[in-house]
């Protein structure tokens, strides 16, 4: 619907139309009536009125309702050029051509029209100042050359504008004002009492009043003539001044009219509901159409509480919030149902306004609390899900406030931290339940944080607990500073981390053990990944092979190896990734190593794997096996030699029993043989045969003798055979022989035990011969240990200094024991306690080792069973015996 200005405006375009229409008819029809309606005054110029006229139809074009904007953009596009032909054409044909000044305000109205429609309301108050412009000057030029004429009788110049020309122009310039103005304030009007700003209410007159006073002092001064070019122009800036009075009026009112559009667009975005007193709807914004569902068509004359089936939300009550000159507000919740059929809570606010025209009018602002519930019902659950992380893991959420060092604590988190509700209410108590050392970190840490203004802090300290505990927090906070850089409140969590810190602490304990022990442990340890790189290198293995950690670390382990063996290696570990087979994981093996000077020794080698994760490791133990070839080698040679000299002994012993015995029946058949000689002696017979007998006798008898002195010769060598004594360890001396014994007896379960006096640590002996003794003791009793069950199976060895510089050893065991009878006869030859198979003969030669030192030796049979064999030697003083 068009407002009073557009009407106006159109009916001033379609006027100018017909006016120029009539003057063309009359130049086509040669009517010069037509062309110029008054005598005297000069005739329209075609140009100027086919101009006039095609403005006032791109104006009229522009003007009806729905025209699309193309079509505006292209008619005013198309006046505008032929405004430039005419301009053209006046500077060619300026002698017969028409008003200059016609010609400069069909330019004008040109313009007006272009900067109308191409900038819409933005362009509009300048429109509005062109427009006034031609208004005015039209006005001026049109009273000036009518009084002129019939008043004074004054000649029209060519220059004027002709009497058509001026009233087209006139109409074009009130139409294009109104235009403008309109597009400017749209359907602003004044409300209640108020008027239109004084400058826009002058404006009519300010532009009719140059004509006013050309007219008067046309009237009044009967000297006055049409005014001068110089006087015009004048008039012209005038009319210029006029036109910016009303273009800062529109420029005004169109800032007032573009705000009140802004605001009156938000509150129409606003669930906002106008009723009047009968509460029915009177007005619907597009908020509650958005909120409700309802259309403003189905809302308006609806009644508001049918409409919306409105009933009170539980426990609600209606508040009145104030009374004041603008009437009474008041605020309830309230819950109504939308076009959906979902309830809607609200809260509305109510004002009651007057209004002259409409009378008591009450505004209803609607606030939807859906969000502000939906945000509160996730807020409670955000906060219930917060306290049971809070509580799951320990953890105190809290606000300090610098100023008054108050402390807060979120929901209650103190006693996940082991301590009463309000314990920590502000700084100087949480400070004193800190350890001493701690408080002082804390304190640097956060004055470096409020130093470098720092937006978070991370803290670490243990606090001490009324029962006398201490717990280890971990947290941080964020800081807020003032405008100077003062900390003024941090809000943080704490976090219970006393048994990670534990955890930690044991953790780090058993990897210094660890670490310990791998240092310590006389085993060299590495360890390699999959592909043979070494990843640590322990401070026996640097020892055993000769290379540094650093040195090795990171290359192949194939280093460590021979030549054969490492060529190989790689190939071992593919095959064992790629199928699995174990051939030396959990199997000890005897390998060659390679030294870092280039030597190789003998190692055996036990390999254990570990996988983590992704990860594959294999870390090996390596035992030198060099000494403990060494070490059996010299077993070897220790038994070699024992067994020697007990062969020796066993040789002299039988070829002294042999002596003993046999010597008897040879000095017999020597007796005899003397006794056969003397009774053939006696008997004096000379027969050749009695001689040869006698003969024969005789060279027995010699014989006989010669034996004797054989064997005697033999018991001799054997008997004085040397002991060499020396200064010998006592406890090297039974650890050798214990090693002699027990190769190869692993199977009998016999454990050894060894009682050896500190005070008796050397002896003056054969080492050797005594080590026969102690093997042949420990032998003895390892036999008889066989009747008896294998997990009682027991040897001690012992020492224990006696008066003077005596040592006394002994050998017992938990066996059957030894019979009365066997007792007595135990150290005699030939005789045995084991049955067939042994001559009885080592116990001989034990007594004979100990009594050529010396000593002696003895039997004796245990009160809880078993044996037990002592034998003495002579000792010496340590110092001595270090010497």
């Amino acid at each position: 619907m068009r407002s009073i200005r557009g009407r106006v405006a159109a009916i001033c375009f379609v006027a100018a139309a017909l006016v120029c229409v009539a003057g063309l008819i009359g130049w086509v029809l040669d009517v010069p009536t037509l062309l110029s309606p008054l005598p005297g005054f000069a005739a329209a110029w075609p140009p100027a009125l086919s101009a006039n006229l095609i403005l006032a139809a791109t104006l009229i074009s522009v003007s009806v309702p729905g025209a699309i904007a193309r079509r505006r953009v292209a008619s005013i596009g198309i006046g505008v050029a032929l405004v430039a032909v005419l301009l053209l054409a006046l500077s060619l044909f300026s002698r017969n051509g028409g008003s200059p000044i016609s010609c400069l305000l069909i330019l004008l109205l040109g313009i007006s029209t272009v900067i109308l429609f191409r900038n819409d309301r933005e362009g509009a108050p300048i429109a509005a100042l062109i427009a006034a412009l031609v208004i005015s000057f039209a006005l001026l030029m049109l009273a000036g050359q009518l009084l002129a004429t019939e008043v004074r009788g004054g000649v029209v110049q060519p220059w004027h504008i002709p009497i058509l020309t001026n009233i087209a122009e006139l109409l074009l310039g009130v139409g294009l004002l109104m235009t403008a103005t309109d597009q400017a304030l749209g359907d602003y009007r004044p409300n209640g009492g108020e008027q239109w700003p004084m400058p826009l209410r002058a404006v009519p007159a300010l532009m009719v009043a140059p004509a006013l006073v050309l007219a008067a002092d046309l009237i009044f001064f009967s000297d006055r003539d049409f005014p001068e070019t110089t006087e015009i122009w004048g008039m012209l800036a005038n009319t210029l001044i006029v036109g910016s009075v009303l273009l800062w009026a529109i420029a005004r009112l169109t800032r007032q009219r573009s705000k009140l559009r802004i605001f009156a667009a938000t509150l129409d975005a606003q669930p906002i509901v106008m009723t009047d007193s009968a509460g029915r709807i009177t007005h619907w914004s597009r908020g509650c159409a958005a909120l409700f569902g309802f259309s403003a068509d189905e809302a308006i004359g609806q009644i508001k509480a049918e409409l919306l089936r409105t009933r009170a939300a539980d426990g609600a009550e209606e508040e009145e919030l104030a009374v004041d000159a603008s009437g009474i507000h008041r605020q309830r919740r309230l819950i109504e149902t939308a076009r959906d059929g979902r309830a809607v809570q609200v809260l509305e606010t109510e004002q009651q306004v007057d209004d002259r025209d409409r009378g008591t009018v009450t505004v209803l602002s609607v606030t939807d609390l859906g969000p502000l519930l939906s945000a509160q019902s996730a807020t409670a659950e955000s906060d219930d899900r917060l306290l049971l992380a809070a509580e799951a893991h320990k953890i105190g959420i809290f606000e300090w406030h610098i100023a008054s060092g108050k402390l807060t604590w979120f929901a209650d988190t103190e006693p996940l931290l082991g301590l009463p509700s309000g314990t920590l209410s502000d700084y100087e108590t949480w400070q004193e339940a800190m350890l001493p050392e701690d408080r002082a970190l804390l304190a640097k840490r956060l004055e470096a944080a409020v130093w470098s203004r720092a937006d978070q802090i991370s803290f670490f300290y243990r606090l001490r607990l009324p029962d006398g505990s201490v717990r280890a927090i971990e947290g941080s906070a964020r800081c807020f500073y003032d405008e100077a850089g003062a900390l003024t409140r941090t809000v943080g969590v704490n976090i219970d981390v006393t048994d990670r810190v534990q955890q930690t602490t044991q953790l780090a304990a058993r990897e210094a053990q660890m670490r310990s022990i791998l240092e310590t442990v006389p085993s060299a340890m590495l360890v390699i990944d999959i592909h043979g790189r070494i990843l640590s290198f322990s401070p026996a293995a640097e020892r055993l092979f000769g290379h540094t950690a650093n040195d090795v670390i990171g290359s192949n382990v194939s280093l460590l190896m021979n030549e054969e063996f490492g060529l190989k290696h790689d190939g071992f570990l593919e095959r064992y990734l790629r199928t699995g087979e174990r051939r030396i994981i959990g199997r000890p093996r005897i390998l060659t190593a390679l030294h870092a000077d280039g030597s190789e020794f003998p190692i055996e080698l036990h390999v254990g794997e570990a996988v983590y994760e992704d990860n594959r490791v294999f870390t090996g133990f390596i035992t030198d096996l060099s000494e403990r070839l060494r070490g059996e080698e010299r077993l070897e040679q220790l038994s070699s030699e024992l067994t020697q000299i007990g062969r020796i002994n066993a040789m002299g012993e039988l070829a002294a029993a042999l002596a003993h015995e046999i010597n008897q029946p040879l000095s017999a058949i020597a007796n005899h043989v003397a006794t056969a000689e003397v009774i053939l002696e006696n008997e004096q017979i000379s027969d050749p045969l009695y001689e040869r007998l006698f003969g024969q006798l005789r060279a027995t008898r010699e014989q006989t003798l010669r034996a004797g002195e054989i064997i005697r010769r033999l018991r001799d060598f054997v008997a004085r055979r040397d002991v060499d004594l020396r200064f010998e360890p006592v406890e090297t001396a039974i650890r050798e022989a214990s090693a002699l014994v027990l190769v190869g007896t692993q199977r009998l379960d016999v454990s050894v035990d060894y009682d050896l006096a500190p005070e008796a640590p050397f002896m003056f002996a054969d080492k050797i011969q005594i080590q026969q003794v102690l093997v042949n003791l420990m032998r003895n009793a390892l036999e008889a240990l066989r009747a008896t069950a294998a997990d009682q199976r027991s040897i001690r060895v012992a020492t224990r200094k006696l008066d003077g510089d005596r040592i006394e050893f002994s050998v017992s065991d938990n066996g059957p024991g030894l019979a009365k009878p066997i007792l007595d006869q135990m150290f005699l030859p030939f005789n045995s306690s084991k049955g067939e198979g042994s001559m009885g003969i080592g116990l001989l030669i034990c007594r004979r080792i100990i009594e050529a030192h010396g000593g002696k030796i003895s039997a004796h049979i245990n009160e809880q069973g078993g044996a037990t064999f002592r034998f003495t030697v002579s000792g010496v003083e340590r110092t001595l015996g270090e010497d």
